[in-house]
């Protein structure tokens, strides 16, 4: 049996199937190579860590599992509205804060190429990060608004093979979108709220299980 390629395999377990992004591709080889002979990685080094295998962001995670600081209804709502989020998503880094990274593919089903880099942070909120393409949010990022780091790490992914263009921070620029992550997970936590509250669903505040009906932004369910 041939290897499978582990790009298809990052694909499928991050990104929906979607292909992955030449940006991304090259910082994941550079990841990877850099692991893999030992090597200390610039961007790990500048607080910015791609997700291995199938693992999901640890912020992500726990609130799936049914967030500590709630209870009820509102916990197991937050679960199931990010059970929809991973759907309409693709994490696939974190920072050195535990903040989550990745696309907003939204409900709109927005193409990877064009899609919006959001942030999901420890206070519990979606952004649309800076960024046309992952590798300028992550730059962003492990830059922490300095533009001098900005430019030598520019430099040094432009040396790996990664065409980043722009001169300084204020260049990166936010991809548009329609539909905010934010405003999207508030609703899909008042539709569970609501549905969660008439049906008298119980808590055990053990892990969450999350259901596989889906709500839309707008009205639900929404079954694939």
């Amino acid at each position: 049996m041939s290897p499978i390629d582990p790009m298809i395999q990052y694909a499928a377990q991050h990104l929906g199937g979607r292909t992955v992004p030449d940006d991304l591709c090259k910082l994941l080889n550079l990841q990877w190579r850099d692991a893999a002979s030992r090597r200390s990685n610039r961007l790990k080094g500048a607080g910015v860590t791609f997700m291995d295998g199938d693992r999901m962001p640890g912020l992500i995670v726990a609130v799936c599992a049914g967030r500590d600081d709630l209870e009820a209804a509102t916990r197991l709502a937050n679960a199931q509205a990010m059970g929809d989020m991973i759907r309409y998503s693709g994490f696939v880094a974190e920072d050195a804060a535990g903040d989550a990274i990745g696309y907003w593919f939204s409900p709109d089903r927005i193409p990877i190429e064009t899609a919006p880099l959001l942030r999901f942070d420890t206070d519990g909120n979606f952004s649309i990060l800076c960024g046309n393409g992952i590798a300028e949010a992550i730059l962003v990022i492990a830059s922490r608004g300095d533009n001098l780091t900005f430019s030598e790490l520019r430099d040094y992914l432009n040396e790996q093979g990664v065409n980043i263009t722009a001169r300084t921070i204020q260049d990166v620029q936010r991809r548009e979108c329609s539909l905010l992550p934010q405003a999207t997970y508030q609703k899909l936590i008042q539709a569970y709220f609501a549905d969660l509250s008439a049906t008298s669903v119980s808590d055990t505040g053990g892990p969450v299980d999350i259901m596989t009906i889906h709500r839309g932004p707008k009205i639900g369910p929404e079954i694939d």
